[in-house]
């Protein structure tokens, strides 16, 4: 009597291959980049920062810059793609990789942006000059302090961010000193500290929702891009996207003290940064869906008032503290039309009443018309709202805002819009390239208006992406319900149709 043999399973190979893309990934930041551009250099490069003021040798430089980013971007689709597979601990690899990616970009001075540098005068002008920063009377040049006297860049500009920013960033001062470099690594700390807290709560969430929770992690904590801006350049975004995804958490619960705890983590994350409001009227909407049309109809009146302000020149434009969400910027398609048209202040003026006015519009669609019955339903809609906004809709897009729609794009169960976010961030290199190097470009490649065409890069590259992601998929979390009775009879007899019944 034979006894069949059961075949031997495969052993699971995706931990060691996350390992080893992990390891990989946080060499490339510390030897490749921390390393070679520390914070040791000469303080004037690091208060104006720059990744070309460092690497200043010309074609080798960008060559090798870019090579090391491909290979980092690699080492993220591997993680990614060994997360995907599941292994055990692997929401806790996430989380850790966070930490060491984080940990092995720090030494590094900001590589494209000194808004660090300004942010690192300003928590201390909220603390120790009791002054607001949002203020021409707190600009770094009002005040004789260590670290304000060697902002270079803006230095008679006020910031943009809310009292809790200012708040929860104030938490290096008393460990930094005076120590200009100190304050600024304090910053950094503190990027790397709210990415990986984001990360956790959106994978905490995600397990919430029956998602993989180590994915959705993975691909908010390990992204080479969100490396690169906040425990890499500093910037606090990730701050006001950690209170996001907590509020987003809570409001999805049926219980109204759960609600109204998230709607106290949303006014916590707008006390950061405003961004998220945009997309609030979207939970309006998932809460009273009998409601849909006058409640699409008040956040398009609501964001026309605000429009009408910033036309007339009321509220915080007066005090300068607007920053780039009343900018057109080099890395924006909005530049193209500022450049096609040759628009004056008035005219930029004009396109930037335009960009909002578009976003109203999509958010008004998705309000009325995306699915809103699950909790996976709100979360992809607010998903879909702040990419959708980003990537059509803000004159002033910088890369580092791209942690305003991730979280929520992992989160959102969709692969075309997973996809479409992630390689946003990923093509979000080719502008940042394009500045550092574009005199290079232009001597080496003989290329004009190198930066605008990375742009035009960028956004072709992840429309295409989201495109795969999308192709013979079903849209039909777009439809305002599953079910053919809420849909309607003329949507229900084609649906018998195409059934052949």
């Amino acid at each position: 009597m034979s006894v069949s043999k059961a075949a031997p399973s495969r052993p699971n190979r995706a931990p060691i291959v996350f390992a080893a893309a992990l390891v990989l990934m946080c060499v490339i930041w510390f030897l490749g980049f921390a390393v070679r551009i520390s914070l040791n250099q000469d303080t004037d490069i690091v208060a104006r920062a720059g990744i070309s003021r460092v690497l200043n040798g010309g074609f080798s430089d960008f060559r090798a810059t870019t090579f090391l980013i491909l290979v980092a971007v690699s080492c993220y689709v591997l993680c990614l793609l060994a997360l995907r597979k599941r292994f055990r601990h692997d929401f806790a690899a996430a989380i850790g990789g966070t930490v060491l990616a984080g940990c092995s970009m720090l030494p590094a001075m900001p590589l494209t942006s000194p808004d660090a540098v300004h942010l690192a005068a300003d928590v201390r002008t909220f603390w120790l000059q009791h002054k607001d920063p949002t203020n021409f009377d707190g600009v770094p040049a009002k005040f004789d302090d260590p670290v304000a006297n060697e902002v270079r860049v803006f230095r008679n500009q006020p910031s943009g961010y809310g009292p809790l920013a200012y708040a929860i960033g104030g938490a290096p001062i008393p460990f930094a000193g005076d120590s200009f470099r100190a304050n600024l690594l304090g910053q950094k700390v503190m990027g790397g500290i709210f990415l990986t807290l984001t990360a956790l709560a959106a994978g905490l969430l995600a397990r919430r929702l029956g998602q993989n929770a180590a994915l959705v992690a993975g691909i908010v904590g390990l992204n080479p891009m969100m490396t690169w801006q906040f425990p890499g350049d500093g910037h606090n975004d990730a701050m006001m996207a950690f209170f996001g995804v907590v509020a987003l958490g809570l409001v999805i619960e049926p219980g109204w003290r759960l609600r109204g705890a998230g709607v106290v983590a949303g006014l916590a994350s707008a006390a950061c940064k405003y961004a998220l409001v945009l997309a609030s009227p979207v939970v309006a909407a998932y809460w009273w869906p009998r409601y849909r049309y006058p409640l699409a109809f008040l956040a398009a009146a609501g964001g026309g008032l605000v429009l009408m302000l910033y036309v007339l020149g009321i509220g915080p434009v007066q005090n300068g503290a607007l920053g780039p969400a009343g900018a057109i910027i080099q890395t924006s398609p909005w530049r193209w039309l500022q450049l096609w048209f040759d628009t004056g202040s008035q005219g930029n003026d004009r396109l930037v009443v335009a960009s909002y006015m578009l976003y109203l519009f999509i958010l008004g669609f998705i309000m009325i018309y995306h699915r809103l019955e699950t909790k996976t339903d709100l979360v992809a809609a607010v998903g879909v709202a702040m990419t959708f906004f980003l990537y059509f809709c803000s004159p002033g897009y910088h890369p580092w805002y791209i942690v305003w729609c991730l979280p929520f794009a992992a989160l959102s169960n969709s692969r075309w819009l997973m996809v479409g976010a992630v390689a946003f961030t990923l093509t979000a290199f080719l502008p940042i390239l394009a500045l550092n190097w574009q005199i290079t470009l232009g001597d080496a490649w003989h290329i004009g208006n190198p930066v605008e065409w990375s742009t035009a890069l960028m956004w072709l590259a992840t429309a295409a992406a989201a495109y795969v992601g999308w192709r013979g998929r079903d849209w039909t979390h777009l439809g305002r319900s599953a079910s053919t009775k809420a849909a309607g009879p003329k949507f229900a007899a084609r649906q018998r149709k195409r059934a052949g019944a």
